[in-house]
């Protein structure tokens, strides 16, 4: 490679990472959270043992008994993350932004695996502006770590097959223990290489007996790590997800690009490559071809599983065959045709798709930032709630919390005599408990009255899912 290709490279790289990062910290400051990442919260806390956090890991969470359907890898990961950062709540999403960008720059360069003239700009785009790729690099879960472990894994994959050393051996052999301890379903990528490894022996008369026996010892390592995950979660019958009839014609499309109009245009496309190119799919094994292996390996697993054990439909599950699926959209585009319309049309729509829905993420989160704004303005310092532990953890490490030195008070002993006034924060029927239903006010927040009968209420504030009430020592 001349040092004119290597330049050209570098600055797309570094082009793409930066605006991939730009594009994801325009939501940041200010990020709500989702109930499912006060339990990530909640559940890594920094100064517990380690025996404390798998306590609380399988339900011991001083809420409604709720366990965790991923293995507990991240939350360790995130654990030891907030003892380096700090245990607020900012710096958990700064681990899942960070992920969220690396992955750009790892799918440009797994792309350049396949073809020397392929345009890196279009995956660039397409990858860096894709709205649930963003969303999801926002949010403390494993998702965006798990697509960045997800490219790596492929990436050595290929780099095994060319040089069998000690490096790549060993590597590869972390990684994917890494990778299936973090996300059983990745499993999937698995299946897909092993597809992939089974027609080269059919058709090129090559047998990768080396592959094929790391690939054992990886299955029984990772079996011998993950032993009690596999025993609570092999015995579940129920996930949190279900299986919807419109699967059968978005194909999580629809979540995967943001918005029924792009999922749309994307199926479309994909739908007709996957077609013009199924008998070279079928009877050929190009080295592209390990991407639809995988990408068709994800949906066929997890509707096997949906059917015969438990529900596992959600698209976040296999949010790691998104960049796959753009990866060989490119790929089969180059292949349809040189000319470079239908790869601007699709990285012009993902652009001002960005524009127009980047605000408009799927999940509204309860507005705890605004909540504690009102507070702060009315230059209180005392708060205090009917929560559980879950959410009293999650408001203790909001930013704006520690950074206004705002105390939450236990409601269950007397408060001092230098609480003049204080707050009462209540969640009013969270959407994540009720959905869209307009209920009556839960009797929590409209029957709470501290145990000094000196205190009165004196304002009350009413937010999307929360009730703010201000008592005042008479």
């Amino acid at each position: 490679m001349n040092s004119k290709i290597f330049y050209n490279k570098v600055i797309i790289y570094l082009f793409f990472t930066i605006i991939a990062f730009l594009a994801r910290y325009f939501l940041f400051e200010g990020r709500e959270s989702w109930h499912d990442e006060w339990h990530s919260l909640y559940v890594s806390e920094p100064f517990i043992s380690n025996a404390e956090t798998l306590d609380r890991y399988y339900g011991n969470k001083g809420d409604d008994f709720l366990t965790e359907f991923y293995p507990p890898l991240y939350l360790f990961i995130l654990k030891y993350w907030f003892q380096i950062f700090g245990y607020i709540d900012e710096n958990g999403r700064w681990l899942s932004l960070i992920a969220g960008t690396l992955c750009v720059p790892l799918s440009i360069y797994l792309s350049s695996f396949f073809q020397k003239n392929i345009k890196l700009y279009f995956i660039g785009f397409i990858i860096a502006f894709n709205l649930f790729l963003i969303w999801q690099s926002l949010e403390i879960r494993a998702h965006s770590i798990l697509v960045l472990l997800s490219l790596l894994n492929i990436i050595f994959f290929y780099k095994l097959l060319e040089k069998k050393n000690f490096f790549n051996i060993s590597l590869y052999f972390f990684l994917s223990l890494t990778l299936l301890s973090l996300w059983p379903i990745s499993g999937a990528i698995f299946f897909g290489k092993t597809i992939y490894l089974l027609k080269k022996l059919i058709l090129q008369r090559h047998f990768e007996k080396l592959i094929f026996l790391l690939f054992a010892f990886i299955l029984i390592a990772y079996v011998i790590i993950n032993i009690d995950y596999l025993i609570l979660n092999l015995s579940r019958d129920f996930h949190y997800t279900s299986l919807y009839s419109s699967f059968f014609y978005n194909y999580h499309f629809r979540t995967f690009f943001g918005s029924k109009i792009l999922g749309g245009i994307f199926l479309i496309t994909f739908s007709f490559l996957f077609i013009k190119n199924f008998r070279k799919i079928i009877f050929f094994n190009y080295k592209e071809n390990l991407i639809i292996y995988i990408i068709l390996s994800s949906y066929f697993l997890t509707l096997l599983y949906t059917f015969f054990r438990a529900s596992i439909m959600s698209p976040k599950y296999v949010i790691f065959i998104l960049p796959l699926i753009i990866i060989w959209i490119s790929i089969e585009l180059e292949n349809f045709t040189k000319k470079n319309i239908a790869k601007f049309i699709l990285a012009f729509c993902s652009v001002i798709f960005f524009i127009l829905q980047i605000n408009n993420s799927p999940i509204k989160r309860p507005p705890l930032n605004e909540a504690l704004n009102i507070i702060i303005k009315d230059k209180s310092k005392f708060v205090t709630t009917k929560e559980f532990d879950v959410f009293n953890k999650y408001l203790v490490t909001k930013k704006i919390f520690i950074e206004q030195n705002l105390i939450l008070l236990d409601d269950q002993i007397p408060f001092k005599d230098e609480v003049v006034s204080f707050w009462f924060i209540c969640l009013n029927n969270p959407s994540h408990k009720v959905g869209d239903k307009k209920l009556p006010d839960e009797k929590k927040c409209v029957n709470f009255r501290p145990k000094d009968n000196k205190f009165e209420i004196v304002k009350e504030v009413r937010i999307n899912e929360f009730i703010l009430k201000k008592f005042y020592r008479d």
